[in-house]
């Protein structure tokens, strides 16, 4: 026999400071959950399964645990899921309501919120999930007031020279005292770097000296010591990179002074973060212990500032469009004047300096060369598809396919209103006592499960004319839009947003260019 399975979820984040809140400890949560399922006999022969997100915001629902949760829910292995209270859920009202309310009664989950005494599987639906809805506003709201009084006492902390950052920089480990103390592995390859960096030595030297010997990049050194440490890379060993030596001379961290406040969410709950002036930093000089002295670090950056003779061009034609096919890393153009003064710029891959280990290019490639090759493929497709019946033909059939699937939304758009006006009526009838509880509840049922498919239905048909039009339209689109660049004498940014999607360089320094037609048969 199965045995049931109930997922206790455990959220804690920097909105829940224990300054505020020592109540909502990983450790104060899991005590209540458990107590909750051991005291109530309903759960005795269920099996627990504990997710937790630990550091994550509530604002939205990004998280690995939550995210895991879900995935055994539409698995079917979780029949119930528990929290302490509605915001270790979420504390967006809108998402949370949202699956409250319609996500988990279609998969037949109860959601048990131990704090709010609320039980899906014993609501009343005359207005519990109103209260529901409320509260859950209240905490998006107190989120947001929240994050800004969080961020008012970090300020506070950082101006008294407290380190408050989750992560200590390469060199450095955190204290109990929320301070940096060098750490006795790291310290002396960041002296090293710096002091090699002041001999004048590149960049991309330094690190392929440090990878020839072994020495564990930054990411590489936590994953060694186990920290949790949320970073994407494109491949599974993490190696000492021109930028990793740059981000590490430019740190004034080393000297010993604290630097907080380089960057900030766009907005509250919101993964991404931007730039902050440097004179908006919070800088307060000698907090800790120094790695590098000032002189040795201001030298070294001045040094980099006068080697600064490769520029740039904010808009060139394969500007972030160059890959190398080894390492999957994009490859910077490179500008420069040529021995007889001529203007010309030139693609290769760095990370070949560093390691031979991703099997990259080791040439250097002239950017005339890359674009002289586009150019020739350009003008041997706008050549074939100067046929009109071609791009009649993919036209015409793209158009078809949207004009249907659009025919189909319109038709399941229809019945989910009038499916939901009649759900409506089932409320009033029952608010006015003209049908039972019960008969309410199965006929409400019934229709949640009809709105629910045809909802399904809607989202694949609005997939499939996103496709169309991002694809199969855009395919032909792509095409007609050959002619009106021909004959293709130069090429340009609007020519390389339009048709190329990605161009590789491969290890013997032939190329692979990834298009934005997706079916060649409709060109060739």
């Amino acid at each position: 026999m199965k045995k049931h399975v109930i997922g206790l979820y455990l959220r804690l984040s920097d909105e829940d400071d224990r300054e505020f809140q020592e109540s909502n400890s990983i450790t104060s949560q899991r005590e209540i959950l458990t107590n909750y399922v051991r005291n109530h006999k309903e759960f005795a022969d269920y099996r627990a399964v504990e997710f937790c997100d630990d550091g994550y915001s509530g604002t939205n629902f990004a998280r690995p645990g939550v995210q895991k949760m879900l995935e055994q829910v539409k698995a079917g292995v979780i029949s119930v899921i528990m929290v302490k209270d509605f915001s270790r859920f979420g504390r967006n009202y809108i998402e949370v309501g949202n699956y409250l309310e319609q996500v988990f009664p279609f998969l037949g989950i109860r959601f048990i919120s131990v704090n709010d005494e609320f039980d899906s599987g014993v609501a009343d639906f005359s207005g519990e999930f109103f209260d529901v809805a409320f509260k859950n506003l209240v905490h998006d709201l107190y989120s947001k007031d929240l994050s800004e009084k969080i961020i008012s006492v970090r300020q506070m902390k950082a101006r008294q020279g407290k380190f408050i950052t989750p992560y200590a920089p390469y060199g450095y480990l955190k204290s109990s005292e929320q301070s940096l103390i060098p750490d006795a592995e790291a310290a002396p390859v960041v002296r090293r770097i710096f002091h090699m960096a002041l001999e004048g030595i590149p960049k991309a030297h330094i690190a392929n000296a440090l990878n020839r010997e072994g020495v564990p990049a930054p990411l590489m050194l936590r994953r060694q010591r186990g920290e949790h440490f949320p970073c994407k890379t494109v491949s599974e060993k993490s190696v000492w990179r021109t930028a990793s030596i740059f981000s590490i001379l430019k740190d004034q961290r080393y000297v010993g002074d604290t630097v907080y406040g380089k960057v900030k969410p766009t907005a509250v709950g919101s993964g991404k973060d931007r730039n902050v002036p440097r004179e908006q930093w919070i800088i307060v000089p000698d907090t800790h212990e120094a790695i590098i002295s000032r002189e040795v670090f201001e030298r070294v950056n001045m040094g980099i500032q006068k080697r600064g003779t490769y520029h740039r061009e904010e808009m060139a034609p394969l500007r972030d469009k160059v890959r190398c096919a080894g390492c999957n890393r994009i490859i910077s153009r490179v500008k420069r004047v040529r021995s007889k003064g001529t203007k010309g710029a030139t693609y290769r891959c760095g990370i070949q300096n560093m390691t031979k280990e991703f099997g990259c290019c080791p040439q250097t490639l002239e950017e005339s060369e890359i674009e002289n090759v586009i150019l020739a493929m350009l003008q041997k497709m706008a050549a074939v598809v100067a046929d009109r019946e071609i791009v009649e033909m993919s036209r015409c059939s793209s158009a078809s396919k949207t004009a249907e699937t659009e025919r189909l939304l319109i038709k399941y758009e229809t019945e989910v209103n009038r499916l939901t006006s009649q759900r409506l009526e089932k409320y009033e009838a029952y608010k006015d006592e003209l049908l039972s509880r019960e008969d309410f509840i199965k006929e409400k049922m019934a229709l949640d499960e009809q709105i629910n498919t045809l909802l399904s239905e809607i989202e694949k048909c609005r997939q499939k004319v996103y496709d169309v039009k991002h694809t199969d339209v855009e395919e032909p689109d792509a095409v007609l839009r050959l002619g009106q660049f021909a004959p293709f004498d130069s090429l340009t940014r609007e020519m390389v947003e339009t048709f190329v999607e990605q161009v590789y360089i491969c290890q013997d320094g032939s190329l692979r260019i990834e298009w934005k037609f997706k079916d060649f048969s409709k060109i060739f």
